[in-house]
């Protein structure tokens, strides 16, 4: 059986399951993948994401490599030239004449750690560049998707994961869903800022109303928020979610109690008949497969009622595409209580559907690629982003995100992700590299302005926060500012 039965039994029980009280028991052995392609997966798709993969993460992971090669000839003559030419050719980045000049003569050690984070920092910018101009991934189209979205009956979508690394690629890869149709803003532990987010439902609400865009406000479709929780089933205790210590049944609960204080604030505020969509995922981040935790006919979720992606793709694989689709939503219809009650699926029905069929085309990418299990279950981020935007991240374990206006409020989200840094890159005599961003509205006079004071206070609080760290060189941070009315990379600010 592929997705959770509700253990329905006194008035009591199906209370509690309503609230998200009752929990499915726990099974840590992770889904075996049957060899072979699955129907509805693209495979030249696939091929390309992978390269597109390969290729950015290369770019950070061989700068301590390179930088330690071309150091060790940092004491002669002709060295500030033949170092920038080799950078070129070997990461397709330059560095100004001042910052080699700052190491000649040094330590090779103390060189690496000293242009590591610049490095770092270049191939970042030169990622933005690529993402928001070229499009790699195709996230600017989006007509397919919003069709499917408006049939569903929503006209706007926020994703809220969590800040973890093994999560950044949720939208591109685990959902195959366009960037530029979601709304994505990371927490750590996927507690997202409830007052927050309800500033911003009125912003698409007011949008709707003024402008009609997406779409008229007479029209019968609803906000969604979608939050996404992760575990591992390879090893629950120790790489599930560092916010909740590893504990998954926390973690999700944590999720959808979020989602019901959501939805519960907007009607408080705006009235019993001001509806949204919520929708609960789980991430099994050993392998790409997820839980979709199909709301009821009431709207209501629980932990111990959901699809697991990853069996159904095993029990869909025999099939042809047109039963495999058939068997998707009948199994959605199933799990949310509407067999046989109508003749005509939801829209709402298929666009879950629709999410776990494309969740298919990922648990093959990580069967095909990875021999379905990924080798760094655990934490292996490149660089921390802090503040607001970073669509162009877009990969797995490539970045810590914590979104954040001031240090103040999302203190939990860095200082998490400082822990795990300190880790992957202190352990190992490397600076933890901090990018900054802020975005702005080009058309509201002074909003740059404020953008960039923003980052300015953002920088001096992350090094006094973490003095220690900074003091010796082992945070580097770097503010950009983007103007979030386009597709438009960042443009970076002084650097510290």
């Amino acid at each position: 059986m592929f997705w959770k039965p509700i253990p329905w039994g006194t008035v009591d029980q199906n209370k509690a399951v309503k609230q998200g009280a009752i929990s499915a028991p726990v099974n840590n052995k992770p889904v075996s993948f049957l060899p072979g392609s699955h129907p509805l997966v693209n495979q030249e798709r696939n091929t390309y994401l992978r390269e597109y993969e390969n290729k950015v993460k290369l770019g950070f992971d061989e700068v301590k490599t390179v930088l330690a090669e071309i150091v060790k000839h940092n004491q002669t003559n002709d060295f500030v030239g033949n170092a920038n030419r080799e950078l070129v050719n070997r990461l397709g980045v330059k560095l100004e004449n001042e910052d080699w000049q700052s190491v000649v003569g040094t330590q090779p050690a103390i060189a690496v750690q000293k242009l590591f984070s610049k490095v770092v920092f270049k191939q970042f910018l030169n990622l933005s560049q690529d993402f928001y101009l070229n499009d790699p991934l195709d996230g600017q189209i989006v007509d397919e998707a919003t069709r499917i979205l408006r049939d569903a009956g929503v006209h706007g979508l926020g994703i809220a994961p969590c800040a973890d690394g093994r999560l950044s690629h949720f939208i591109s890869y685990v959902i195959r869903m366009p960037y530029a149709l979601a709304r994505r803003k990371a927490h750590a532990g996927a507690l997202f800022d409830v007052s927050e987010s309800v500033r911003n439902w009125v912003f698409v609400e007011h949008t709707r109303f003024r402008d009609g865009v997406p779409n008229r406000a007479d029209e019968p479709t609803q906000y969604m928020k979608m939050a996404v929780y992760h575990f591992s089933k390879s090893d629950p205790s120790h790489q599930g979610c560092a916010a909740h210590c590893s504990n998954d049944e926390k973690a999700a609960q944590a999720a959808l109690d979020k989602l019901v204080d959501f939805k519960q604030a907007i009607q408080n505020r705006f009235g019993h008949d001001t509806t949204v969509q919520t929708l609960l995922v789980g991430v099994n981040t050993d392998d790409d497969s997820i839980k979709l935790h199909v709301p009821d006919r009431f709207g209501q979720m629980s932990l111990c009622r959901f699809i697991d992606s990853g069996v159904l793709y095993n029990t869909t694989q025999s099939l042809d595409v047109e039963q495999a689709k058939q068997k998707i939503l009948g199994s959605v219809e199933e799990c949310a209580g509407y067999m046989n009650t109508s003749k005509e699926s939801s829209g709402l029905h298929k666009f879950y559907a629709w999410l776990i069929e494309n969740n298919f085309a990922q648990i093959e990418y990580v069967n095909q690629f990875e021999d379905g299990c990924y080798t760094d279950i655990g934490h292996a981020e490149r660089f921390i982003c802090v503040g607001s935007g970073f669509e162009e991240i877009q990969l797995r374990n490539l970045s810590y995100f914590s979104f954040l206006n001031t240090i103040e409020e999302g203190v939990n989200d860095i200082d998490v992700g400082i822990k795990i840094f300190k880790g992957l890159n202190v352990k190992h005599g490397k600076p933890i590299p901090i990018i900054i961003c802020c975005e702005f509205d080009g058309r509201v006079p002074g909003s740059k302005d404020r953008a960039s004071e923003k980052a300015q206070r953002i920088e001096s609080a992350i090094h006094a926060r973490f003095h220690e760290l900074s003091s010796c060189n082992m945070i580097s941070t770097m503010k950009t500012l983007r103007d979030h009315t386009g597709y438009l990379p960042v443009e970076m600010l002084e650097n510290r």
